[in-house]
């Protein structure tokens, strides 16, 4: 089971981790004698290391590629979402596979009409901490009739709500979000754990289906265009069978993009959408290019939208 650490480090910090050959961890059982001793001889260490590809004049470097899918992610992003000592694994949990398994105990006690055992959460200091989102809490609650609909489907009021929760508030909190959606990716891609595809997919269901976010300015330069422009990296990394098949079109993230695309298209801050506009479009360029996936105009998506609706598009009804 593949094992490893994030940490942000400082200049002329040492850290030390041993290698359990027993479990095939790395543990902290490191005393403060050996760390300064491994610091004292630290050139000690060269002939043992490989070169490391420092080169930031080109972007494309293995350094530059490095800063562009992790600029986001801070000290404090680590010490909130990884586990005590910043080492995890493979099959390490989350909020989200606690979801999923009270789901299928459910399903068994329904099923079998018996309880089904209770299976214990992992401990708060062996998991990945990341804040659950929940999709399907969109709504203010007592919101009137008109609300429930629009935010329903608009989730402008669950993204807020999650960025005074999670993330500090406001335009300010996109930091904190946006190192999150970056380290959820980097758990998928280096630490092979998938519990940060759930996180990673739910951050872009909120952020990209909230449309009526997108009138506010400072939000969408300090959250919406980072994060398309931290997807577009991601993608570009990203494994070209792993990506051809998220991009399907009856997959979650091909009809998550969809929506951004409409929800630009029907903004009505042009200015905001001017921006935005400019950053699909290389969205849209690379997807075409690497998987050979079109991601649809926003007129096109407009005019299915309305096709579709018609007279079974959704009404409010005045019951008083």
């Amino acid at each position: 089971m593949r094992s490893g650490l994030f940490h942000d480090f400082k200049a002329g910090e040492v850290v030390a981790r041993r290698w359990c050959t027993d479990t095939e961890q790395l543990t902290d059982s490191v005393s403060a004698a050996d760390c300064e001793r491994i610091r004292l001889g630290i050139w000690d260490l060269d002939s043992g290391l490989g070169a490391y590809p420092l080169e930031t004049s080109q972007p494309d470097s293995s350094y530059g590629r490095w800063v562009r899918l992790s600029r986001h992610i801070t000290a404090s992003t680590l010490s909130r979402v990884l586990p005590d000592g910043g080492v995890f694994s493979s099959a390490t949990g989350s909020a989200y596979e606690d979801e999923e398994m009270a789901a299928a105990q459910r399903m068994l006690e329904r099923k079998t009409g018996m309880a089904a055992l209770a299976v214990p959460a992992s401990s708060e200091t062996d998991r990945l901490r990341f804040p659950y989102i929940d999709l399907r809490r969109s709504v203010p609650p007592n919101a009137d009739p008109s609300l429930v609909c629009q935010y329903g489907m608009d989730k402008s009021w669950a993204l807020a709500s999650a960025l005074h929760t999670h993330w500090g508030g406001g335009a300010g909190g996109g930091g904190e979000l946006l190192g999150e959606f970056q380290l959820a990716y980097l758990i998928i891609l280096v630490g092979q754990n998938f519990t940060g595809l759930e996180h990673w997919k739910r951050i872009l269901h909120l952020v990209f289906g909230s449309a009526q976010a997108l009138e506010d300015s400072a939000l969408v330069n300090s959250l919406f265009v980072p994060l398309i422009k931290a997807l577009y990296y991601q993608l570009k990394e990203c494994p070209e069978e792993f990506g051809a098949s998220v991009l399907d079109q009856d997959n979650f993230v091909g009809k998550v993009l969809a929506t951004l695309v409409l929800n630009v298209y029907e903004c009505g801050n042009p200015a905001t959408a001017k921006v935005l506009a400019a950053e699909v479009d290389m969205l849209r360029t690379l997807l075409a290019q690497r998987f050979q996936w079109e991601l649809p105009q926003g007129k096109q998506l407009q005019e299915e939208a309305d096709v579709e609706e018609g007279e079974f598009a959704p009404q409010v009804v005045d019951l008083e």
